[in-house]
Formats: structure tokens, C-alpha cells, sequence
């Protein structure tokens, strides 16, 4: 039985979708997560899912959260335990992967694979909408005005040449401009389908990955997959991955000792269809994690 920690973060405050602050709760708490995690033999052992106090205002709220979230994934990745973490909203990501980059200070050199339908790149000076949660990545590359700093708070950035984006099909102007100024690289659903599909395109990735990284993590936000197989998301865009594909894709990672960590975002079980999105969190924790990866 191989022991996996596992963290949350019942947040949606970055959002305009509340539904999202539930989806931890529900994965801590579901029976068939506990027992289709004993069948890859996994043994997921959750630490707190943790909270955004409100009272504070939206944005240092979200500030100590993320300083809360970094602390106890910091902490994680010090122990070489590997992790898995529930969110909430995307926003969530700027504490778990400037967690890792300020437990990794010295190497400096973590890569991170974005799954995602959109590009998450804009500050509060492009944002039409405010929503913090599509911020995140400005924040991790440095990118990040006065407000979305102040956020982010100390953390180290991330270097964009080891950054990639998959799945991407939704996104604005400012974000392709910022993206392709740093010369970050992306594989929207055209290239994708361009460079042979996404097996192929995640075995071109990690191979670059462990060629340029000692180490690296991956984030999946679920409006990546297709609404067909993920209808439990806050921001559902049509022509997406699909949720079989992509799990046989990512299938023994776990195995990997430069992989640091996995951040699945996004689940919202007000809008999720007969567990569809539930199971296919599971499957994603079991082929990436399971016993598989022996």
C-alpha cells in the first residue's frame, strides 16, 4: 500500500462560481474515493482542508490562504512525500506551486505541466472580469501587477521555459501576448490534434521535462477535459480532452521521482452529472498514483 498525501482547499472566493468550494469536502468524504484508491493500492492520507477567512476581505483572505496552502505543501515536499491536492478555485495553485519553488530554493529548477482549458495569465490590468482565479500563472512567472503580487506574496517565480500548457482553448489577447513574449510553450487543441494526439504530445513534454528539470509537478484543471466526461466544473468550455485519453496518458507517472506533485482544480459537484467528474477525479489519482506505477 502506497501512502499519498492529500490536501484541499474549500475556496471559490476567486471566482464568480461558488460551487467549486465544495468539491474537496466531497472528495475527502466520498466512500468510492477511499475504496477505488485501495484498488490501485493507494492509501490517500489527508491532511486539513483548509479555508479562506472571508471576514478579511477577498484578497488578503485569499493572501493567507495561500500562505497556508504553500506551509503545509513546503512541508510536504521536504518529507519527499509526494501529494495530491484538491481544490477550489485555480487560484489555489499560486500557493501549491510557490510552496514547492520555496521548498526547492536551492534548485531552483521545477518544471510544471498546466493542464487547462484556458491560459490563466491575466493581472487586474487585463482582466475585464477581476476574477483572480485566471491570474495565477502571471503570478508564478513574475508577471504580476502591484495587486496580484501583494497575493502572491515572497515567493520564487517559476522559469518559463519550463512551463507548458495543454488543452488550451480558451483565452484572451493579453494572455497569448504575455505567454509568447516569455516564450512559454503551448498546445492548444489544434496542435494537439496537429501533433499526433495528446499520448504523444505528453511523451514530447516530459521528455523535455526530465531533460531540462530535476524535478516537476502538474496541474489539471478539469475544464481541460471535455464537458462530456467532466460537466462538474465551474467554466465548461465544448471541444476539450477526453478524460480516458488523458488518464491513460498521465498512467504511471507516480513512478517518476522527479514528479513532485499533482494539483487537480476546479471540481464542482453543484454541476456534476451522475458523478461523472467525481469518478474521473478518482481515475486521474489511481492511473497517475496507483499500483500501476510499479
Amino acid at each position: 500500500m502506497r501512502i499519498i498525501e492529500a490536501i484541499g482547499a474549500a475556496s471559490s472566493i476567486a471566482g464568480n462560481r461558488f460551487g467549486c468550494c465544495g468539491g474537496p469536502r466531497m472528495l475527502r468524504h466520498s466512500g468510492t474515493v477511499g475504496v477505488l484508491a485501495r484498488q490501485h493500492g493507494l492509501l490517500l492520507h489527508w491532511q486539513q482542508v483548509l479555508e479562506p477567512h472571508t471576514k478579511l476581505g477577498k484578497e488578503a483572505a485569499l493572501r493567507e490562504l495561500f500562505r497556508n496552502i504553500s506551509r503545509q505543501v513546503q512541508a510536504m515536499v521536504r518529507r519527499q512525500h509526494p501529494f495530491v491536492f484538491m481544490g477550489g478555485d485555480h487560484a489555489c495553485a499560486m500557493g501549491v506551486w510557490g510552496g514547492v519553488l520555496s521548498a526547492m530554493q536551492q534548485l531552483r529548477d521545477l518544471g510544471l505541466i498546466w493542464i487547462d482549458a484556458h491560459m490563466d495569465s491575466h493581472t487586474f490590468a487585463t482582466s475585464d472580469s477581476g476574477n483572480i482565479h485566471g491570474m495565477p500563472l502571471a503570478a508564478l512567472l513574475g508577471q504580476a501587477d502591484a495587486r496580484l503580487a501583494n497575493i502572491y506574496g515572497q515567493h520564487p517565480f517559476l522559469d518559463p521555459s519550463r512551463l507548458v500548457l495543454i488543452g488550451v482553448r480558451s483565452c484572451e489577447k493579453a494572455e497569448q501576448q504575455l505567454l509568447k513574449h516569455l516564450g512559454v510553450q503551448v498546445y492548444d487543441m489544434a496542435r494537439i490534434r496537429q501533433s499526433g494526439g495528446l499520448g504523444v504530445v505528453l511523451r514530447q513534454v516530459l521528455t523535455r521535462m526530465r531533460n531540462r528539470c530535476r524535478h516537476y509537478g502538474i496541474t489539471i484543471d478539469l475544464d481541460a477535459i471535455d464537458p462530456r466526461d467532466a460537466p462538474g466544473v465551474g467554466v465548461p468550455v465544448a471541444g476539450g480532452l477526453s478524460g480516458a485519453v488523458l488518464c491513460r496518458a498521465l498512467k504511471g507517472l507516480g513512478s517518476d521521482p522527479a514528479l513532485v506533485g499533482l494539483e487537480i482544480a476546479e471540481f464542482n459537484p453543484l454541476r456534476d452529472k451522475n458523478h461523472r467528474t467525481e469518478r474521473l477525479v478518482e481515475q486521474l489519482v489511481g492511473s497517475i498514483y496507483g499500483d500501476r506505477w510499479r
